[in-house]
């Protein structure tokens, strides 16, 4: 049964939604003030909440900014009851959360289709959710215990031949186990790290409030600032400085420095990873209107058309042919980060050619 919590420090109005509730079959619990509701909320879990606004000592308001600091509780829909009419009191609800606002006095049948409505919202996010759920836990069923295996080999090969020869290494030897046990666990580390964002990131990309606000904390930043040193760090890292192709112009992008590095650091880092020395990779700009079009090209292996098609988390292509390493999680990761901001990827490729990833962006002003 779909429980409601009534919070209202007037007995009169508990007693009489109470009573309407309760014939139409919902379960309905009191509270005559908003710390008790609180109590009530932690430990039943109401399926939706209707509160006054004007309360004594705590108001609706603070306990509806409480609720929304709580990861396990800010789901729960939440109906504004008050007597005052002013638009601007409204609003301030809206904007901290409130998933309605119901003026004294007002028709059972309007109060009835506020819940209803709240509560057909809330099953369908619920459900959508689940199921986003259910396929990331069988992604990651089928895909991590592969994925960590390879770094955890590196580690535990290294420390038993430190365990069984340790008498007998050099400090040269010692220093270059050592380095790989440094890489594995670096290379497991980031693993975990984008196995636990991509999850993050399909839960937000499935909850439009949520989405709401992450894209609150959007800022803007510059393009050309962000490519050249992370493009120049990722160069080096791989040893390959002089294939590096860097051609870009200042634009600046709506999308946070944060989120747009981590997007590009995964999609750079491909481009070498899936190409050799003396291979090309090179980065361009083309910009026009409100959208900048950034070119990542690496000369390399390429794809099939099959291969582009069915790009998704958890893939990588040709692993046993070219004993790469890497789920190819890191371009679904920049992908969804991209798109989460009005950005969209593409992606085009001839197999033992090249691979172009195409990156639109949305922009604030650009220089010639």
């Amino acid at each position: 049964m779909t429980t409601i919590l009534v919070i209202d420090d007037d007995i009169a109005i508990r007693n009489y939604l109470q009573d309407v509730l309760t014939t139409v079959d919902f379960n309905v619990v009191t509270a005559e003030n908003a710390e008790e509701g609180l109590n009530i909320i932690r430990y039943h879990r109401p399926d939706l909440i209707l509160c006054d606004v004007a309360m004594p000592e705590m108001t609706g308001y603070d306990l509806l900014e409480y609720l929304q600091d709580e990861i396990d509780l800010t789901y729960i829909p939440f109906i504004f009851l008050t007597g005052n009419s002013d638009p601007q009191e409204m609003r301030r609800g809206m904007e901290m959360g409130a998933d309605d606002y119901l003026f004294k006095p007002f028709s059972v049948e309007y109060l009835l289709k506020a819940i209803n409505t709240r509560l057909e919202k809330s099953l369908k996010l619920k459900q959508k959710s689940t199921e986003t759920l259910k396929q990331l836990r069988q992604s990651i069923s089928l895909a991590l215990p592969h994925e960590v295996n390879t770094p955890l080999n590196g580690i535990g090969a290294s420390a038993q031949l430190l365990k069984d020869y340790h008498d007998s290494l050099s400090q040269e030897d010692i220093a270059e186990i050592a380095g790989v046990i440094l890489e594995s666990t670096q290379r497991l580390t980031r693993l975990v790290q984008n196995f636990l964002l991509y999850a993050e990131l399909e839960l937000i990309s499935n909850d439009d409030e949520k989405m709401q606000v992450l894209l609150q904390g959007e800022n803007e930043c510059s393009l050309l600032n962000l490519v050249q040193p992370l493009a120049v760090d990722i160069a080096s890292k791989y040893q390959r400085p002089s294939d590096l192709q860097l051609n870009c112009r200042d634009v600046t992008v709506r999308m946070s420095e944060t989120n747009l590095q981590k997007a590009l650091m995964e999609l750079i880092d491909n481009a070498f990873k899936y190409s050799q020395a003396k291979q090309k990779v090179k980065i361009n700009t083309d910009t026009s209107n409100s959208v900048v079009k950034l070119i990542i090209f690496n000369e390399g292996k390429g794809m099939t058309p099959a291969e582009i098609e069915k790009i998704g988390a958890y893939m990588q292509f040709q692993r046993k042919k070219y004993e790469q390493q890497g789920s190819g999680l890191g371009f679904s990761i920049a992908r969804k980060l991209l798109e989460i901001h009005g950005g969209k990827v593409t992606i085009n490729s001839l197999e033992r050619k090249y691979t172009q990833v195409e990156i639109l962006l949305p922009t604030v002003n650009y220089k010639s």
